[in-house]
């Protein structure tokens, strides 16, 4: 093991431990409030928010299709897109981190996506997702969160700076500077600056979509109006932004973290500190869904691509040119 992975396993462990630490002080801090609370279970809701919520991770793949466009490669068909997303987040709960890659490169080497456009295509989708989690919070959470400020206004600004941030000239910066840092090919994006904006709006709509499914989830677990749908999309957009910058798999650690923080204006402590956990589990079972129906495609056969069911060579992780591939992580 190289001293910058133990530095990062480290940095890891003790996210977990600080985040262990923070949500079970909440939770004691508030036992009291936690008891009184009238949670009110409701499974048939509850299982109407997973496939919800299912569904919205299938709505960014079809997001990340409309982003492929933008590169030249082979037809891919958008079911060989879902058994790549599904199949490589359904990865990550395979004890050891190479089975990720080995799932993103079998399953993308077979659709005929070479690394570069796979390795681009993934970080612009993501940074789509990042700007536009800001975009919704800004509209729906900025009153609760600044002082002094117009939220409107501010809203407004961080509307502006996104829509600066998809112009291509921008976001070409950006890519130039991944080989030096992740040692990574990209491609140059080469779309128009309306076509970021068309990208830019999808993203929006998926967490108008995301918001939903997040407010069906919490209202399986307790009484809270539709009427607080907008914030609830807030909440687990600007969350999703926050725990990005976690070390661990889909934003571990401080997105419980942000997420309870966040909750707190409507739910006691103790109360939103369990909504935050609960809502990781959530997030998990739609995930082992999605990834479990594509791994019943493949095995059934349908529309499975030949080159994709070929094993990897031995000691293979890589996308066609001995790159890493990062796993697709999306709203």
């Amino acid at each position: 093991m190289t001293r910058s992975a133990a530095l990062r396993r480290t940095a890891g462990l003790l996210l977990v431990a600080a985040t262990v630490w923070y949500l079970a002080a909440s939770i004691r801090a508030h036992w009291g409030e936690l008891r009184a609370f009238q949670w009110r279970v409701d499974p048939a809701l509850l299982a109407a928010s997973v496939v919800a919520h299912t569904l919205v991770l299938g709505w960014g793949v079809w997001v990340w299709s409309r982003v492929l466009r933008h590169f030249e490669h082979p037809p891919v068909r958008l079911g060989t897109l879902q058994r790549i997303w599904f199949l490589s987040n359904l990865a990550r709960y395979v004890p050891g981190k190479v089975f990720q890659f080995i799932a993103v490169a079998q399953l993308s080497r077979g659709a005929g996506l070479s690394g570069p456009v796979l390795i681009t295509s993934i970080l612009v989708l993501t940074g789509m997702s990042l700007l536009s989690a800001v975009v919704v919070a800004a509209w729906v959470l900025a009153g609760g969160l600044t002082r002094g400020v117009d939220p409107r206004f501010l809203a407004l600004v961080v509307t502006l700076g996104a829509v600066l941030a998809v112009h291509p000239a921008f976001l070409n910066r950006l890519l130039a500077v991944i080989p030096r840092l992740l040692k990574r090919d990209v491609i140059r994006w080469n779309a128009g600056w309306g076509d970021g904006l068309v990208l830019l709006g999808l993203s929006v709509v998926s967490w108008g979509f995301y918001g939903v499914a997040y407010h069906l989830f919490v209202a399986s677990l307790a009484d809270v109006p539709w009427a607080l749908m907008p914030h609830l999309a807030g909440v687990n957009a600007l969350s999703f932004f926050i725990g990005y910058a976690s070390p661990l798999p889909g934003g571990a650690g401080l997105r419980e973290i942000s997420m309870t923080e966040l909750l707190e204006p409507y739910f006691p402590g103790g109360v939103a500190a369990v909504l935050a956990i609960a809502a990781r589990l959530w997030t998990i079972a739609a995930e082992l869904i999605g990834g479990s129906a594509a791994a019943l495609l493949v095995r059934g056969g349908s529309g499975v691509d030949a080159a994709a069911a070929a094993p990897v060579p031995a000691g293979a992780i890589d996308a066609a040119d001995g790159a890493e591939v990062p796993v697709p992580r999306q709203p």
